[in-house]
């Protein structure tokens, strides 16, 4: 009896040691079917066959739930390619899993961009809107959204969406609301509306622009000088565009002076600097102008500044009118053939003015150009 109970420890410790060793034998064994579905999967992608890959890896869905970040990887490298049936296919089967809820809403938010990418809009749709209320994932969900609404042209839509943008801190989704609002043809935006959504989103140009030439349209040309000067204090770089505009505004000649001054002495811009120019010689004093333009260039070459130069010489030097005029008229045809705006953000160059660029479908990114060919 004494050895029996001596031996009873010994039993249980064999007894563990074991059942340790079977768990372990287990658990190899679950690795190494891992290992060689992994391992199938991945000889599959690398002999091109991508839908016995897809399948083989998906097996491991059920045994290695803990592997998603691989799995959303694989689903990104598939919608790159343009194989978005494929990104799809994962991204369902991942969405069908019992996961963590910031786990759950990444794979949400990735299966929305597969279907965005897709033109599955409404599907993409449906899911983001779902998400607009996760804190972590709400800016990107509503850029998502914002560019389903250009894709769809249902401009109107993101009006739904105010109060979750103004939740964010990002500046580029409420220069995208503002902008959104301004494209909604079905519901134009009156002065009133324009002007609290210049306030709402003092960010945005565009409703300023909008604005001003709404009150000059509706012959309120005060209120309209006065827009029209808000927005060369945001954005001078736009006087080329907006100064013709605000010449018809009837501005007091002294006013417009000091206006077309500041542009020229503390923001160098070329277009105020031909327009002064132009005032000078209007008011009789075109050797002045010439003077102006001759400073300007040679602090600030620019093609333009030289052809305005150019014409006013053709006034103060009749005799080489003949001579400057073909000078001109050279300049002239070198200038129809440059670019005049250009975006900040990918480079796009364009001779048209976009409020939404082209290239990388940015709001608000497409400025006139600056340098030797800008205005």
């Amino acid at each position: 009896m004494e050895l029996l109970f001596l031996l009873l420890p010994i039993a249980a410790a064999y007894g563990w040691f074991y059942g340790r060793n079977s768990l372990r034998q287990e658990e190899l064994k679950g690795k190494a079917n891992v290992a060689k579905n992994l391992s199938s999967g991945l000889n599959f992608l690398l002999t091109d066959q991508e839908d016995k890959a897809i399948e083989q890896l998906l097996q491991l869905l059920d045994i290695e739930a803990a592997s998603i970040d691989t799995y959303l990887a694989l689903a990104n490298l598939f919608r790159r390619k343009g194989d978005w049936d494929k990104a799809i296919h994962i991204h369902e089967k991942l969405h069908q899993l019992k996961l963590p809820k910031p786990q759950a809403q990444t794979i949400q938010l990735e299966l929305a961009r597969d279907y965005f990418s897709a033109g599955l809009f409404d599907r993409a749709e449906k899911l983001l809107r779902g998400l607009v209320d996760a804190e972590l994932l709400r800016e990107a969900v509503l850029k998502q959204l914002f560019s389903i609404f250009i894709a769809t042209h249902d401009w109107h839509k993101a009006a739904d969406f105010i109060q979750h943008v103004d939740k964010t801190e990002s500046r580029s989704l409420r220069i995208g609301l503002a902008n959104l609002r301004c494209e909604d043809t079905k519901n134009p935006l009156d002065v009133l509306s324009l002007r609290m959504l210049s306030q709402q989103y003092p960010q945005a140009i565009r409703p300023k622009i909008e604005l001003a030439r709404k009150l000059h349209q509706e012959q309120h040309d005060e209120d309209a000088a006065v827009a029209f000067k808000a927005v060369l204090s945001q954005k001078p770089q736009w006087a080329a565009d907006i100064l013709p505009q605000l010449r018809t505004c009837q501005l007091p000649e002294q006013e417009w002076y000091q206006l077309l001054s500041n542009l020229v002495h503390k923001q160098k811009n070329i277009t105020a600097t031909i327009y002064l120019a132009d005032w000078l010689t209007d008011t009789g004093s075109s050797q002045a102008a010439e003077q102006l333009l001759l400073e300007k260039l040679q602090q600030q070459p620019n093609i333009r500044l030289f052809q305005r130069l150019l014409q006013i010489r053709q006034i103060n030097q009749p005799s080489q009118r003949e001579a400057l005029q073909g000078v001109e008229q050279l300049i002239q045809a070198y200038l129809d053939t440059k670019i005049l705006y250009s975006c900040r953000n990918c480079g796009f160059k364009t001779r048209q003015a976009y409020w939404l660029c082209p290239s990388c479908k940015q709001w608000e990114t497409v400025e006139p150009i600056s340098g030797i060919d800008g205005r």
